[in-house]
């Protein structure tokens, strides 16, 4: 009966998604994104007030270097993103593969609004 070595009795073949190499570097994708999140965020508190902050006046260093950091995981939310995509549908790393990038657009959706609505009354 020959066939696949990987075949069950059913004779349909596992597919168990990308080996070592794509795990671990999916995890070090993982782990730079969610450095450079967590470092973005430590630049919030240190804005002078909240006021200029939230207005993104870019005369306010912590809000460039929070918007720096921001951008730079959102690059690697990007590839986070395509390296998921490796995986097969409905795998837990694809699906964690999703949610760097779905933050991203929403950060993105809130600086939208702000400059849409503009400074607060």
């Amino acid at each position: 009966m020959g066939g696949d070595p990987d075949a069950g009795s059913s004779g349909m073949v596992a597919v168990t998604g990308p080996g070592d190499g794509g795990r671990l570097l999916l995890t070090v994708l993982l782990a730079g994104w969610a450095m450079a999140y967590a470092y973005s965020l430590l630049e919030v508190p240190s804005a002078e007030s909240w006021g200029s902050f939230l207005t993104l006046d870019f005369q306010n260093e912590s809000s460039l270097h929070f918007l720096g950091w921001q951008g730079i995981a959102g690059v690697i939310a990007l590839a986070v993103y395509g390296v998921s995509r490796l995986w097969p549908r409905g795998a837990a790393a694809r699906q964690l593969g999703n949610l760097p990038l779905l933050l991203a657009f929403l950060l993105i959706a809130a600086i939208s609004g702000m400059v849409l609505l503009g400074p607060p009354a």
